[in-house]
């Protein structure tokens, strides 16, 4: 199965806001401008991490912030994260992106509001429902933006270029093959499309959305839709997790990220901005795994207004 044939299994979408009070939220408050944020957790505290394009910070309302001891400097963003601090915004994040089916499509700060942008499967309406159902009246800083039907990847991935020109880069894997319910999968629908959601890396593992032809019956893997085909697992795996926690670690935004298998062996497909690719792939093609078989092998790296790389995908 291709990354393209996935549509939009995952049909629904949602957008919700959470208004930031603390300091640099307040500076920024005054910026008109969209701020990319990726959402991650490491070892169970959730952080943000915030891109500021180096041709904004002419940007008076921005420019305070470079001289933070914590910035990072990429090709092309400063970088700097924040410790969310609040327990009812925790609390809210982590039921929202851990919750059965959701899937990230965006995140980004917008004056002083944090803005999900998520994909859920039609069948977990009703859970989504009493999770924003119970912070809409409780809650000040929490909205709900829009609930929508989900648009496809190809769709979802123009609206992000409009904004930031995006690369799509894929690597065949050599994994260390330690994980069973990758053995099974292997094994019993190769054909399968692994959507990984790269912020969530938690002591349960990776968080993956499986779009597979067949069902699916392993401990691990849960139900999302037996009519659609999809499943949902956390999966432990060294490799996988190495090449997360090094994307987190340069800074390097991941607009999408998925897995599949090729005559056996996996296949890692990334969408990065387009500055960030080369440093990304650097990285990729240098990850410190012990075992040089290990190591990635580039397969694909395209920009996406090529027409021609919607045909591989």
């Amino acid at each position: 199965m291709k990354i393209s044939e996935i549509h939009n299994r995952l049909n629904r979408r949602c957008i919700v806001a959470i208004r930031q009070t603390n300091g640099i939220f307040n500076v920024l408050a005054r910026s008109e401008k969209t701020t990319p944020v990726y959402i991650f957790n490491d070892k169970e505290v959730l952080y943000l991490r915030l891109f500021f394009l180096k041709d904004d910070v002419s940007n008076s309302a921005i420019s305070p912030i470079l001289s933070r001891k914590d910035l990072i400097e990429n090709r092309s963003y400063y970088t700097i994260t924040e410790k969310i601090k609040s327990k009812e915004q925790i609390e809210i994040i982590k039921k929202l992106i851990e919750s059965p089916s959701v899937a990230l499509n965006n995140t980004y700060l917008l004056k002083n509001e944090i803005f999900i942008d998520f994909r859920f499967h039609n069948e977990k309406l009703n859970e989504i429902n009493d999770i924003l159902a119970e912070f809409m009246g409780n809650f000040k800083e929490f909205r709900i933006v829009s609930m929508t039907n989900s648009l496809s990847l190809r769709k979802r991935m123009d609206e992000l270029t409009v904004k930031t020109p995006l690369a799509v880069i894929k690597y065949t894997l050599r994994t260390q093959d330690d994980n069973s319910i990758l053995r099974y999968i292997k094994a019993t629908d190769p054909d399968s499309v692994a959507e990984v959601q790269g912020g969530i890396l938690s002591n349960k593992g990776v968080k993956v959305i499986l779009y597979t032809s067949k069902p699916l019956d392993h401990k691990g893997v849960s139900v999302v839709s037996l009519k659609d085909n999809i499943y949902e697992a956390f999966v432990k795996e060294s490799v996988l997790e190495e090449g997360l926690k090094l994307g987190n670690n340069a800074g390097i935004p991941r607009l999408a990220f998925f897995l599949t298998v090729e005559n056996g062996i996996p296949c890692d497909t990334t969408f990065v901005p387009v500055v960030e690719a080369d440093e990304y792939i650097s990285l990729m093609m240098n990850s410190k795994s012990s075992d040089k078989r290990m190591h990635p092998i580039l397969q694909f790296f395209s920009s996406l207004d090529d027409e021609d790389v919607w045909k591989w995908l």
